[in-house]
């Protein structure tokens, strides 16, 4: 890694040593955040001791690599998607110039980017104009991409499921209960005493689902059985089946599924199937009803306890009075034994790992929370060609989790789930 220099057009400049404590991608981009404006939308990335520079240009949509010198280039590339920006950004930073070669495609002048960009944009019209056709009214869901947006940024989406498993589990001890793992799922649950609940399911393979209940919200639709099940939709298959007809116990309110049967109650409902995200059955409503994430509860009954950077005992009894502090102490108590068994890591195949660590060095990035590694971004199932199939057979080999891609991602996409092991071989590749 080398120093770097952030600028716009302002004039405004930063400077970014190596070994600092946040990496050059995350630090440029809160840059731009911090700096960007109607009339300031050009933001680069200098390397001046390679002579090289990467330059975006979010007006028009573009993204410029410069190399002056002897060997002087001007390139352009159209940007395809909001993710094109922090991978080109990880690529330069990792590589430089000659990094950025196969993640293309470049063009040699101003010329060249404008007809392709005019090409994107017609594609990108059509897209539109059949997804309009669908949708009702024509009308594309402005709000709802805001609620995910919104939903991105949230605690809940930043923390890694490993964690968020962990202080779940501890949370079900503390309230008075124990973690049951059936037929390979394991139930967390816990309450306030209140009728407000938390639960969460997590499967063998990494896959998941946390719902949370606050009888108080305006999404609470306990008593309207179609609703309810409404509110569930998008909901994968394979994690819809874990709140269907659930022995009703103090923590999961039963309500009657139109088809038959029941639904777990639920006022938000949050998916792990890959990167955590909020059920489609859920921004609806929360569109339609001009609500905010906060209705869920999921702020005050989940994140608080996710945002302590000490989750400790006496953290949990200073933020919520539910529960006695000889209750907290127990439940930390009783997983103390499960803390020690998870920090035994179990040991890599060498092999395997240096090849990841390669294909990830070549082709991935982590995504900025740091909870997956995102490999063949952008990429066609095509274009990631057999390095995408070793990528699979290594993800095997290591015991990695691999997710689902988010919807809207290229076929070719693969995101993992960050293991610490990994963590540590990467650090002698970034």
């Amino acid at each position: 890694m080398r120093p770097l220099t952030f600028s716009d057009d302002k004039d405004e400049e930063q400077k970014w040593l190596p070994g600092g404590p946040q990496s050059a991608v995350d630090a440029f981009l809160e840059f731009v955040a911090r700096h960007r404006d109607v009339d300031n939308t050009s933001f680069g990335i200098e390397d001046e001791e390679n002579e090289e520079a990467l330059l975006f240009m979010f007006e028009v949509g573009a993204i410029c690599r410069i190399r002056w010198g002897q060997n002087s280039r001007n390139e352009y590339r159209v940007v395809t998607n909001r993710g094109d920006y922090r991978t080109q950004a990880s690529y330069f930073v990792r590589g430089g110039f000659t990094a950025l070669d196969r993640h293309g495609p470049w063009m040699p002048d101003v010329d060249s980017f404008k007809r392709a960009r005019s090409a994107h944009l017609r594609q990108r019209a059509a897209r539109d104009a059949h997804r309009g056709q669908e949708a009702p009214g024509g009308v594309r869901d402005q709000r709802g991409e805001e609620l995910r947006s919104q939903f991105d940024g949230s605690v809940l989406r930043r923390t890694h499921p490993r964690e968020l498993r962990r202080r779940l589990e501890v949370l079900t001890y503390v309230d008075g209960r124990e973690p049951t793992t059936v037929a390979g799922v394991t139930h967390c649950g816990f309450g306030n005493g209140g009728g407000e609940t938390v639960n969460a399911w997590f499967a063998a393979d990494g896959r998941g689902l946390v719902v949370t209940f606050d009888h108080t919200s305006a999404l609470n639709s306990s008593d309207d059985a179609r609703a309810q099940a409404a509110l569930y939709d998008g909901v994968p298959a394979d994690l819809l089946d874990l709140v269907r007809d659930v022995p009703e116990a103090d923590t999961t309110l039963g309500v009657s599924h139109p088809d038959g049967g029941t639904l777990v109650a639920a006022t938000g409902i949050f998916t792990f199937s890959g990167p955590c995200a909020m059920a489609d059955g859920l921004v609806s409503r929360l569109t339609e009803a001009r609500l905010g994430v906060e209705d869920t509860g999921v702020g005050w009954l989940v994140e608080g306890f996710l945002a302590m950077e000490d989750f400790t005992p006496a953290a949990v009894a200073e933020a919520v009075k539910w529960w006695s502090a000889e209750d907290i102490a127990r439940g930390f108590a009783a997983t103390a034994a499960l803390d020690h068994e998870r920090s035994a890591t179990a040991p890599l195949d060498r092999e395997a790992a240096d090849r990841f660590c390669r294909i990830w060095a070549d082709a991935g990035y982590n995504d900025r929370w740091g909870v997956h590694y995102v490999l063949f971004d952008s990429r066609t199932l095509e274009e990631a060609g057999e390095d995408r199939e070793e990528l699979l057979r290594l993800i095997q080999t290591l015991g990695l989790e691999r997710v689902d891609a988010p919807p809207g991602a290229a076929t070719g996409e693969v995101w993992v789930r960050t293991d610490p092991r990994i963590d540590a071989e990467l650090e002698h590749w970034s």
